[in-house]
């Protein structure tokens, strides 16, 4: 049963919905936010949105994640799937040179700066724009770090995804403060895997020494965080994750032999250095954020 509150205040409105994650997980409510009263529509004032965005940075900070639902507007999403799949259709029909073709065989990923050799350019920048766009209207003023965005298929339900942060496994601690923005382009958590992660491990996981490999077996994440804060929850195409760098999370297990997921990964910053860049690129409109190199990692920070 899903529920629905709404929050109301002078000439403007708020929603609140909650519902339940997958069976294979406790069954915690969770806070959802709809993008697509908050965010996108003209007829709520900007008191409402803005409140609307900080409690969603609220829970981000408390939580280490949040769900926005909506993220991108219909239109867009359908765009954004037909690239993606075009995408991959490309290089199944044996398209690409030898290193895109490997990243897509070892890992069914295609990098967001390699995109514009799957696609139109004018669309992969396109792709990029829409991206930071949204990025920015949900977080506030954010970098979209588009070298470590990427497109992704799961097709290989063999490979076995253990549990990690993107701060010690994926090479995001430059960027620190950094969240990633997780977008299945299919429905995620039940008949297709969702990101199962850990609420609240951000804050613990500054503090507890990192794993070696990178990663974190069942049994190390049982010693140390209560099973009641593993979630896993259910998306609708256009909805998104969003999760702090150094939230445990990992592919979520599903009872099935097969699966076909396409699912875009963003990587957006609020590092101080990047927050610049982004306020200059802002002001030249069609243009893409730049990429400098990676600012040096801040004092006491593991």
């Amino acid at each position: 049963m899903h529920m629905v509150r709404y929050v109301s205040r002078k000439g403007s409105h708020r929603l609140i919905r909650t519902s339940p994650f997958h069976r294979r997980v406790h069954p915690l409510q969770f806070t959802f936010y709809s993008a697509r009263v908050d965010f996108h529509s003209a007829r709520v004032d900007p008191y409402s949105s803005k409140c609307a965005g900080n409690a969603m940075r609220l829970r981000l900070e408390t939580d280490g994640a949040a769900i926005v639902r909506g993220f991108l507007r219909d239109e867009d999403f359908g765009r954004t799937a037909e690239m993606a799949g075009n995408a991959f259709a490309f290089l199944d029909s044996g398209g690409g040179d030898t290193s895109l073709r490997e990243t897509w065989i070892s890992v069914g990923t295609i990098w967001l700066t390699n995109f514009e050799h799957c696609v139109a350019p004018e669309l992969a920048r396109d792709l990029v724009m829409l991206l930071s766009r949204e990025a920015n209207r949900t977080l506030g003023l954010s970098y979209l770090v588009v070298k470590m965005c990427s497109v992704r298929r799961l097709t290989n339900w063999q490979r076995v995804l253990q549990w990690h942060t993107d701060y010690h496994g994926g090479g995001t601690h430059p960027y620190d403060p950094l969240f990633n923005i997780w977008l299945p382009l299919t429905a995620v958590g039940r008949e297709q895997p969702s990101v199962e992660l850990v609420r609240g491990s951000h804050r613990r996981m500054r503090e507890l020494p990192p794993s070696e490999t990178g990663v974190y077996t069942d049994e190390w994440v049982a010693e140390h965080f209560p099973p009641t804060d593993r979630i896993a929850p259910e998306l609708a195409p256009g909805d998104a994750l969003i999760f702090d760098h150094l939230t445990l999370h990992r592919t979520q297990p599903l009872d099935r032999e097969t699966v076909s997921r396409m699912s875009i990964e963003c990587r957006v910053t609020r590092h101080p250095a990047y927050l610049a860049l982004s306020q200059a690129s802002s002001q030249l409109p069609g243009k893409s954020p730049p990429q400098p190199r990676s600012p040096r990692p801040r004092q006491g920070v593991q």
